[in-house]
């Protein structure tokens, strides 16, 4: 068991300095950061006096902070409600003896009489806290399968709490002193599933492959006179553009003979429609505009729009909108309406 601790703790040593720089998911990881009532992160998260601190994950996990007698408990559970659920953190070492990293008590940042600030005398962690979080445990009653040594897998990520900020109940000579304030920043990763790695890595990739090719050949764009071609990620957009319920397919695309840009439209596929190649400008929208874009998405009727796009009126649409941008400068969006396609400028910030 000594070894096994020894391990954890070897590793927890080399993974939490790089994982607390950032909280930033890449294809290989996810990553989450704590925000508490402030969605977009504009200040740290709080708790104080009796309450405990909760924050539920998108993919139905429970971040806690469990109010104890002398602070508080990192826990964070596979899913709600949490009376009956499993603590993804509870291997974390030490599992006895030594102060755990997950419990945040006032009297680890105090000496040991209660007189003054911790300079050492006191063996218990300080403001940086690393925990296991080993997702392997979901749905196991919180045992590891009877093969796998209880030590980091594969499967397992590492969360990290610092604290900013804290304040004491009690911090009188000769009592064990207590927390009633915590001010904190915290981050979890775990690993991504292959498929998820293999999704991401295919998405931040310009390169098209024989499937998108063949999608769009059927479709009936013809490929000696179209390349599939693209210099932003995605290089393809999934959507439905008509409301119809089937999948529609936008991809970046350049002629071959002049180099100019555009987008291919793949509707259910089955129907093509190539922009910015038109003869003249279609109405609403300036010449050239396709050539030009720098991103794009997709948003639903209906559903949240981007923090960029918000005040904005969108047009009715009978499916999804597709916006494509020069960030910053334009935006045009595309959209089916009464069974047409049609375009309309957003915003024009810049001349061409």
């Amino acid at each position: 068991m000594m070894r096994l601790l020894l391990v954890l703790a070897v590793w927890l040593a080399w993974t939490l300095p790089a994982a607390a720089q950032s909280c930033d998911p890449t294809p290989q990881l996810h990553a989450v950061r704590i925000t508490g009532n402030s969605a977009a992160g504009e200040d740290f998260p709080e708790v104080a006096g009796s309450r405990s601190f909760y924050q539920a994950l998108d993919n139905g996990w429970v971040f806690a902070l469990m109010r104890t007698e002398q602070g508080w408990s990192v826990r964070l559970f596979e899913k709600e409600p949490i009376g009956d659920s499993v603590d993804l953190t509870s291997l974390t070492p030490p599992l006895r003896g030594a102060p755990n990293p997950r419990d945040i008590f006032g009297w680890h940042f105090r000496n040991a009489d209660n007189t003054g600030p911790n300079t050492g005398e006191v063996n218990a962690p300080q403001a940086l806290r690393a925990f296991v979080i080993s997702p392997g445990l979901q749905g196991t009653a919180g045992l590891r399968p009877s093969d796998g040594a209880q030590m980091p897998g594969a499967d397992d990520g590492i969360g990290w709490l610092k604290v900013i900020d804290f304040g004491l109940a009690n911090p009188q000579p000769g009592t064990p002193a207590s927390m009633n304030w915590l001010k904190f920043d915290a981050c979890l990763t775990w690993p991504r599933t292959d498929d998820e790695t293999a999704t991401l890595m295919d998405r931040a990739s310009l390169d098209f492959t024989g499937e998108d090719r063949e999608i769009f050949g059927s479709c009936g764009l013809d490929l000696s006179i179209f390349d599939l071609a693209a210099r932003f990620v995605p290089r393809t957009l999934g959507g439905d553009l008509d409301g119809d319920g089937a999948l529609d397919d936008a991809a970046q695309i350049r002629r071959v003979s002049d180099d100019k840009r555009g987008i291919a439209i793949c509707r259910a596929g089955t129907w093509l429609d190539v922009l910015g190649f038109e003869s003249k400008p279609r109405p609403g929208v300036r010449a050239g505009y396709a050539g030009q874009v720098e991103a794009w998405q997709w948003i639903t009727p209906g559903g949240e729009l981007p923090r960029h796009l918000t005040g904005f009126d969108l047009p009715e649409a009978d499916g999804d909108i597709l916006v494509l941008e020069r960030i910053e400068k334009e935006a045009v969006l595309v959209f089916w309406k009464d069974g047409e396609m049609r375009m309309e400028q957003l915003y024009h910030y810049v001349e061409p």
